[in-house]
């Protein structure tokens, strides 16, 4: 005798198939469908409710999936986040491999990060302004903020084994300061409030990275 008691509605293997398919149709028209909004009224003027309304499904379905704005804007970024962090990464190993100094590598990888969060900045700004993690404490780690930062931090301590900057110098605090200005609602401040061209702040960064070797 079971001591299970039926309600009559459990799922099937079947069903549960079907409804895995119909999440991930839904989850693509969403965000499709953002990608059109964005494109034709920009980032920050469409709403969660627009989205929703223009997929043609409830407000309850929309937040299912994704829950806030900025989380879908993430998704949104996946791509572009994965190829760039791809190819840094194997930049990076290709530049090891031929001895290049560490201090170089971060010189190159801020020279290719500046561009790529300009060219993605709405995107950024709203990953940025989105909710902290529950306790508001804790790094998001799948922030691109947080990836960034870490390379940042690998190669400073690489170089400062390497004895390429000095062996005082607080690398976590370093790489923090040097990621600062490349918080998505900061960049926006030093292109738009203060008209600085990618090419100067990306060259400002790297002064800044330059005058820390010995």
């Amino acid at each position: 005798m079971s001591d299970s008691i039926s309600l009559g509605f459990a799922l099937t293997d079947q069903d549960a198939r079907a409804e895995r398919r119909d999440a991930a149709a839904n989850r693509q028209l969403l965000l499709e469908t953002a990608a059109r909004l964005f494109a034709s009224q920009g980032v920050a003027s469409v709403h969660m409710a627009d989205i929703a309304k223009e997929a043609g499904v409830g407000k309850g379905t929309l937040y299912r999936r994704f829950a806030h704005k900025g989380e879908l804007c993430l998704h949104l970024l996946d791509k572009q986040l994965q190829i760039f962090q791809d190819g840094v990464l194997f930049q990076l190993r290709h530049m090891t491999a031929e001895g290049r100094p560490y201090m170089a590598q971060l010189d190159h990888f801020l020279d290719m990060l500046v561009p790529f969060v300009a060219n993605n900045l709405p995107l950024m700004i709203e990953v940025a302004n989105s909710p902290m993690p529950v306790d508001g404490m804790g790094q998001d780690v799948n922030r691109p903020h947080f990836w960034q930062e870490m390379t940042v931090r690998g190669l400073l301590q690489r170089a400062q084994q390497a004895a390429e900057i000095s062996p005082l110098l607080d690398v976590n605090y370093i790489a923090s300061a040097l990621m600062a200005p490349l918080d998505a609602r900061i960049l926006y401040y030093q292109l738009e409030g203060q008209e600085f061209p990618v090419e100067r702040i990306g060259a400002g960064l790297r002064q800044l990275v330059g005058s820390l070797a010995n």
